[in-house]
């Protein structure tokens, strides 16, 4: 079942004028970011805001740059003001923009500021719920990841393509402003839709998850000048889809929820947990439990309370 298509959304300086807000879903100061849900065009939307990172060789010419100065704190030797640079042409961009658009509950849920616990996934979990829950979905759901690995969208981001069923392409995460290494972050789709999650993951599948690693050593040190002692490679467990995919991270990136230990899994673990797996019936991934946090909105929680995988004190 899929559902009924969309008119084409064009993103633009005047689209953008007409977002009506109606409220904040979360937003951090450390890293000058919010989400704001609201409308664009008569559809619910997500507007993610976040400052883009200063490149270290361009604060002299920031500085030189400065248009006006609010000294707000002046303590010798400690000194705090706001400022505002005087726009140029070659100047980076001051803010990346991302638009989720039309948001799903799914979406909304995802982006708001919630609670979390710890859950134990035993296998028989695994199977009664999270199975139940992946089935559940839509295939629209992941016509996006489709529309990149068929070449129909965003074929220009592409950093590295390898054709066939145990194929893959390597390209820029939305989360990665692509002005600081240092923020460095990628993804890589993988080409089969066999694998929805690590626990579908078998002894079979270390040769494609070789090829993934070594493939993104290559292309980020020709592309970026990145070294693989810089990187981390790592696979999310609950995903936030369920198309197979792994996360390329700079070693030196801000720390997320997505990098804490229970939901990020190094890619080097998997591919050893799969080298001591049978080479026939399940892996250890697919019969080992998983604790990790889950948050109160995830379309997972009730099932996970009623299941009795979390445990409240």
């Amino acid at each position: 079942m899929t559902s009924p298509s969309l008119d084409p959304l064009e993103i633009s300086t005047s689209t953008l004028s007409t977002f009506t807000p109606t409220r904040v879903l979360s937003e951090s100061t450390s890293t000058g970011s919010i989400y704001v849900l609201g409308t664009l065009h008569d559809l619910p939307a997500i507007v993610h805001l976040q400052k883009t990172v200063l490149e270290s060789n361009k604060v002299g010419e920031s500085l030189r740059g400065l248009e006006r100065l609010n000294v707000f704190l002046e303590n010798q030797p400690y000194f705090s003001t706001h400022a505002w640079i005087r726009p140029t042409p070659d100047r980076s961009p001051d803010l990346q923009i991302k638009i989720i658009c039309p948001a799903t509950e799914t979406h909304i849920k995802k982006y708001s500021e919630q609670e979390r616990y710890m859950v134990h996934e035993t296998p028989e979990i695994y199977e009664k719920v999270v199975l139940q829950y992946i089935n559940g979905f839509d295939e629209s759901r992941l016509g996006w990841v489709y529309a990149i690995l068929d070449g129909k969208k965003e074929a220009d981001r592409i950093l590295y393509r390898k054709q066939g069923e145990d194929g893959f392409v390597i390209l820029p995460d939305l989360k990665w402003d692509q002005t600081s290494m240092n923020a460095l972050y990628l993804t890589v789709l993988v080409q089969t839709r066999s694998i929805r999650s690590l626990r579908d993951l078998k002894s079979s599948h270390i040769p494609l998850l070789n090829d993934i690693k070594q493939a993104v050593f290559q292309t980020v040190k020709e592309k970026y000048g990145v070294g693989s002692n810089k990187l981390r490679l790592f696979v999310h467990y609950q995903p936030s889809y369920y198309h197979f995919h792994v996360h390329v991270v700079h070693i030196d990136a801000e720390p997320t929820n997505g990098m804490a230990v229970g939901q990020a899994h190094i890619l080097d673990d998997l591919v050893t947990l799969l080298q001591l797996s049978p080479s026939e019936g399940p892996s250890i991934l697919a019969q080992k439990t998983y604790t990790y946090p889950l948050g109160v909105e995830h379309g997972l929680f009730k099932g996970m309370q009623d299941a009795g995988a979390i445990a409240f004190d």
